[in-house]
């Protein structure tokens, strides 16, 4: 007898739960930022679904939730470069699914379009950039390699239903071997300067001693001819004296010329 009870209960309980399973099977949520698509009997609908609460055919049909929302993606992969050097680059990419294009993409790909098609074509923009510089073209052109993988990248994908809405080249590293070439390279430059320097504080050096041979050269050269002109006024000085010391007063008889006046200074 208590048994009938409680198979009276719980028969309409089991019921009752089935109903409510039911109901609820037949709506559900799209949240913000999603579209939804719809899914009957495994193949796609036309069109799309936006946020909210939608009723749906119970068993029959399912939704689908595209994220439409941006999202970041990060890549590290290596590539070679025009002169045949390795370098592994990290790349950090933000894109999210066209609205209006979600279910073509999830027709086409389905839910793992970002690792069926985004990052290999990350990969691939990656490779093909790379391979158009040389090492130290990534270092000192280093803006305008990002601009060019961002570039091969939308090219890419323009009709595969994404947007690119960031791109970021967060690093580039290089093999050890070239990593130790460009210290090297690095320390001659270095060596380089300052020999140049070196030889630039030399030339100064050389030029002010110059300058200053040409000086005392002159000096010297002014001081020689004051020595010749005063040691010729001497020599004069001295016949002078030599001649009167000699001379008895008698003028002589004999004229000897203009000479013999200045011999004697008489004109002056």
């Amino acid at each position: 007898m208590k048994e009938m009870n409680l198979t009276k209960f719980i028969v309409p309980g089991i019921i009752g739960l089935v109903i409510v399973l039911f109901l609820l099977n037949c709506f559900t949520t799209i949240p913000t930022g999603y579209v939804g698509i719809r899914v009957r009997f495994g193949k796609a609908k036309e069109g799309f679904i936006n946020e909210g609460l939608h009723f749906k055919v119970p068993l029959i049909e399912k939704i689908e939730k595209i994220d439409c929302r941006t999202k970041k993606i990060e890549i590290t992969s290596e590539a070679s470069t025009k002169d045949l050097q390795t370098v592994t680059a990290s790349i950090a990419v933000n894109y999210n699914v066209d609205r209006e294009n979600a279910n073509r993409l999830y027709r086409e790909v389905g839910n793992q379009y970002e690792s069926i098609l985004i990052a290999p074509a990350i990969l691939e923009s990656i490779k093909a950039t790379m391979a158009q510089y040389n090492a130290e073209e990534l270092i000192t052109k280093r803006t305008e390699v990002s601009s060019e993988i961002q570039k091969a990248l939308i090219e890419k994908i323009p009709n595969e239903g994404f947007k690119v809405t960031g791109f970021n080249v967060t690093n580039i590293d290089f093999s050890l071997e070239y990593d130790r070439a460009i210290e090297a390279k690095a320390v001659k430059q270095q060596e380089v300067i300052a020999a140049q320097a070196e030889l630039e504080k030399q030339e100064i050096l050389n030029k002010k001693e110059i300058a200053i041979a040409e000086k005392d050269a002159r000096v010297m050269e002014l001081q020689n001819s004051q020595i010749t002109e005063n040691t010729l006024k001497l020599k004069r000085l001295e016949i002078l004296q030599n001649y009167i010391q000699k001379w008895d007063g008698v003028m002589p008889k004999t004229m000897l010329g203009e000479d013999v006046n200045s011999l004697f200074s008489i004109n002056e």
